[in-house]
């Protein structure tokens, strides 16, 4: 491959004069995150309309035609592609097997050339040359630069609150759009909380909220659109707690004896609870194919009640678990982590169960800490558990419970904050580098949609440059200032200009509450 791509790059070094050409000309490179190598040359290469993209790999060519419609809406200049390796292109996309992952390179001199561990990384090399486009007397121009980049995070996230606050289908590609312009790579979807359930269902159809759910069809359509650009979706369905439509639609299978007092839980009691869960899951799974990772949520369980529950003593009985309720939760976890592997996908949860327990819980899920107030993430991580950064402080953005830009750069992935002073990391707590935090997610919760641009249009990225870059490479008013160039472009992009006017000198504490 290293060969076939040294010969390509000599073939489209004599591309067409018609094509291109050179101007002395300084241009800024606004690119966030930042590059792990940039070496800027002299000059621009400027594009006419009749130039062509090429890939010598056939599974290329949509995130080609992708890019060509992103260049249209930000330039109004289309360009073609062409099938064969003919002298005709100038902009070249290829996979190179030898790279890792996410890694890519980009040489602009007389043409373009892309390469790319996978297709994902390509997509994010697509994202670098949107941030670097320019145009000028009808003509795309990008700075003469050679890139080389990778992220030191696996694990970029993005959640966004579907079950509090509904979103149309719409919205939500723009949200995948912008993560998309940002190099985001997973993006969570909490579609079940006690407000709604958003999700279809074949077998359990009235869990479906009316007007407030998405069909099959519609997830989908999200699920391709999402991985043309490169994200990977990560269905969430919040049980046990949280989980007050399954009690309210199928109290037979889903509730407990009381639940007056206690509409919120799922029965962890009853088999046909399992059984109904394992359905649910496997049908949501097929849909998302592409994701790893299901998510099951796992928090905040109120456990009013549940020991009462005749289903529930006999359980415990059964299976012989201790007459302790958060036993029969951890016992619930387990079991729920054998339904999602037997679906092909690693269990997800948030921070919910405790350090100690007699029944242990397994090492193959990862944890999303965001609260600090069960299981602290030092503990987490010295008990040998993988580790998702979703610390409350600076990554929840909440209407206006969020945080500055500035304060957000502050922050570092191996770093939990929270803003309740009881809470053992209102203190922040600061850990050493460790492999097992693999990345860190930032998280959009009861949000509508009107404010769900304007809120993370300019906090995303702040975010996203201390991830992919684990260690800070500019100082923070550059930052912004690139981002205020790009911003403009994605405005183009997403066709949405709004903006949030919490942004500066806003943080939310206990007092502002």
């Amino acid at each position: 491959m290293r060969i076939l791509s040294i010969t390509i790059f000599m073939l489209f070094f004599i591309s067409c004069d018609q094509t291109t050409s050179f101007k002395k000309e300084d241009f800024d490179t606004n690119i966030i995150p930042q590059p792990k190598m940039i070496d800027k040359g002299s000059g621009v290469l400027l594009l006419s309309g009749q130039s062509k993209l090429y890939s010598p790999q056939s599974d290329v060519y949509p995130l080609l035609d992708l890019f060509i419609s992103e260049i249209n809406k930000i330039t109004n200049i289309e360009l073609g592609t062409t099938d064969t390796n003919n002298h005709e292109a100038d902009i070249l996309f290829q996979i190179d097997a030898s790279m890792i992952g996410e890694e890519y390179s980009i040489e602009i001199g007389n043409t373009i050339n892309v390469i790319g561990g996978n297709y994902k990384a390509l997509a994010k090399a697509k994202s670098t040359l949107l941030q670097l486009l320019g145009k000028e007397e009808g003509k795309l121009m990008f700075p003469i630069v050679t890139i080389k980049d990778n992220p030191n995070a696996s694990y970029r996230g993005l959640l966004v609150d579907l079950a509090r606050q509904w979103h149309e289908i719409h919205t939500i590609k723009k949200l995948i759009d912008l993560a998309a312009y940002y190099k985001i790579n997973y993006l969570q979807l909490h579609f079940t909380d006690y407000q709604s359930y958003t999700l279809p269902s074949t077998k359990y159809k009235n869990l479906s909220t009316p007007n407030r759910h998405y069909t099959f069809e519609q997830l989908k359509e999200l699920e391709a659109y999402s991985q043309l650009r490169g994200i990977t979706i990560i269905p969430e369905i919040d049980i046990p707690g949280h989980s007050s439509q399954f009690v309210r639609k199928y109290p037979e299978i889903f509730a407990i004896k009381d639940t007056v007092t206690n509409p919120w839980i799922i029965n962890m009691g009853k088999e046909d609870a399992y059984e109904a869960l394992d359905f649910i899951i496997g049908e949501i799974s097929s849909i998302f194919e592409a994701s790893p990772y299901f998510h099951i949520g796992g928090d905040e369980a109120i456990f009013d009640k549940v020991s009462e529950d005749p289903f529930v003593q006999n359980y415990i009985k059964t299976h012989q678990i201790d007459n302790d309720v958060h036993e029969l939760y951890r016992h619930f976890l387990v079991r729920m982590n054998g339904i999602v592997k037997k679906h092909h996908k690693q269990m997800c949860v948030w921070e919910g169960f405790r350090p100690n327990g007699k029944i242990k819980i397994p090492k193959d899920i990862i944890v999303f800490e965001f609260e600090t107030n069960r299981y602290l993430p030092n503990e987490l991580i010295k008990d040998g558990y993988t580790v998702v950064n979703t610390s409350w402080k600076p990554l929840y953005v909440v209407n206006e419970k969020k945080w500055e830009p500035k304060t957000i750069y502050a922050w570092n992935m191996w770093k939990w904050d929270n803003w309740y002073d009881k809470a053992p990391s209102y203190n922040p707590i600061q850990m050493e580098k460790s492999p097992l935090v693999i990345g860190a997610q930032m998280c959009s919760w009861e949000q509508s949609e009107k404010v769900e641009i304007p809120s993370l249009r300019k906090r995303l990225p702040v975010y996203m440059e201390r991830v992919w870059n684990t260690d800070k490479k500019i100082p923070f008013e550059e930052v912004m200032n690139h981002i205020d160039i790009l911003d403009d472009r994605l405005s183009k992009l997403i066709n949405d200009n709004e903006q949030d006017s919490l942004l500066h000198g806003h943080n939310f504490t206990k007092d502002t509450q």
